[in-house]
């Protein structure tokens, strides 16, 4: 039996349209009234338009004025529950006005208050040493509402790899994933080592930016999944049987290449050395132990293998609890150890394969010795070490950048095509939040 939910017609649709509470599952919890009567201020507000024609005439960038997220894999696939227990970690507020902090972008003065109406952001959070200074909330989201992740769940993935390494479940990063995976001997994974998985440089085919959907490698497997599920195995893949029918496009090691893939099969690792279902990791492992104060939801395949590089539904607050855990070297506020510093550590080192831009699923960060959880459309969890400083963005900002290989709009030269989702605007916010805030309170 599948250890999954799964969904009726009626319900899929209601997902569809982002609108409606549904009980049990991570989807849509804003009220079609909050929706309408947040997103009616932000569209009535002059100031949104003139930043829309600004973004696309100087930055080259168009963005969809879209509502909600309209990306929505989960209307026709299952999530398993993770649970929070009954101890929520400690995250007292000690409330900052940081709506006026001022920032530059595009040749223009903004503020906190403008990056939240400008940039299709549903939520933004900020903890400074350790208390919750401000959490800011648009287009109908609250501090209590799941949020879609999109890949900030593979940082979460890498933590439960760590974790497995401390448990020496897994002796080295160096040891070839078919030697705890025998299923994928003789496939593309064969030789690929657990450190090549963390640091994306497998080898293995995936190519989830091309807007060619027939040639997108993550909307294929989606729809192998759901074919597979719908069909009760008859049609269409497992996670793990499209895993396995990859192809190899360079030697293991060798290149740094985005994939997806690889943070699955990282999935099936933890899945299978511990010999439980991801969610149930997630939840004895790490959302528990972390002290995460609501349930979270992630989402799978027919059979219940997660599909954890992507869509962890989570509420703000648990979100800024996770990068806190990653800012304190692995322990919560009580001093309880949850991942080694050592791992912490290692994780968050940036590789030269990947130019200084990659460690163990977590990406350069804003600040110098910063480090970040990132995902489609705009989702964050930057963390900032020297400054004390975590900070969370929720969003559904989906938009195309005309100018991707320059910034002369006259220069033919500097036109291309990119997917963007306002990370590098949030880097110069937060940058003045952190300097806003001043550092440690030690110093």
């Amino acid at each position: 039996m599948p250890r999954t939910r799964r969904m009726a017609g009626a319900i899929a649709l209601t997902t569809a349209l982002g609108i409606g509470q549904l009980p049990g599952h991570a989807l849509a919890q804003e009220s079609p009234e909050d929706i309408v009567g947040d997103r009616a201020e932000i569209v009535l507000d002059p100031g949104y338009w003139f930043n829309y024609v600004h973004e696309l005439l100087v930055g080259g960038t168009l963005v969809m004025p879209l509502p909600i997220d309209p990306v929505k894999p989960e209307t026709y696939l299952p999530t398993a529950p993770v649970d929070a227990g009954d101890d929520a970690a400690t995250l007292p507020r000690r409330d900052r006005d940081l709506l006026d902090v001022s920032y530059e972008w595009l040749g223009r003065t903004k503020t906190v208050a403008d990056f939240l109406r400008d940039t299709e952001t549903d939520a933004i959070a900020f903890v400074h040493d350790g208390d919750l200074v401000a959490d800011h909330y648009a287009n109908g989201w609250s501090a209590d509402q799941r949020h879609q992740a999109w890949s900030v769940t593979k940082s979460v993935t890498s933590t439960l790899v760590g974790q497995a390494v401390d448990d020496r479940l897994v002796r080295s990063v160096d040891e070839a994933i078919e030697d705890h995976i025998p299923e994928l001997r003789g496939t593309a994974w064969e030789g690929v080592t657990i450190a090549n998985l963390l640091h994306m440089e497998s080898g293995v085919h995936w190519d989830e930016t091309t807007p060619l959907l027939t040639e997108n490698t993550q909307v294929q497997q989606w729809i192998e999944m759901a074919f597979d599920l719908y069909t009760d195995g008859v049609l269409g893949k497992t996670r793990n049987e499209f895993l396995m029918s990859l192809p190899r496009t360079a030697e293991p090691g060798t290149e740094f290449s985005y994939n997806s893939g690889n943070t699955q099969v990282l999935a099936w690792l933890v899945e299978t050395v511990y010999e439980q279902p991801f969610n149930e990791l997630l939840t004895e492992k790490l959302w528990q132990p972390t002290g995460m104060a609501a349930d979270a939801e992630i989402l799978t395949d027919r059979v219940g293998d997660a599909i954890a590089s992507q869509s962890l539904y989570a509420t703000t607050p648990d979100f800024a609890r996770f990068g806190e855990l990653f800012r304190n070297e692995g322990r919560v506020p009580d001093g309880d150890r949850v991942v080694s510093k050592k791992w912490v550590r290692e994780a968050t080192t940036m590789t030269g394969t990947s130019d200084g831009q990659y460690g163990y699923q977590w990406w350069q960060g804003a600040t110098p010795d910063g480090y970040a959880a990132s995902g489609f459309q705009g989702q964050r969890i930057e963390v900032a070490p020297e400054e004390c400083l975590t900070g969370v963005r929720l969003a559904h900002n989906l938009g195309v950048s005309f100018r991707s290989a320059g910034d002369d709009p006259v220069d033919p030269g500097s036109y291309g095509f990119d997917i963007s989702s306002g990370n590098a605007e949030w880097q110069a916010m937060y940058r003045a939040v952190a300097e806003h805030l001043d550092g440690c309170s030690s110093r």
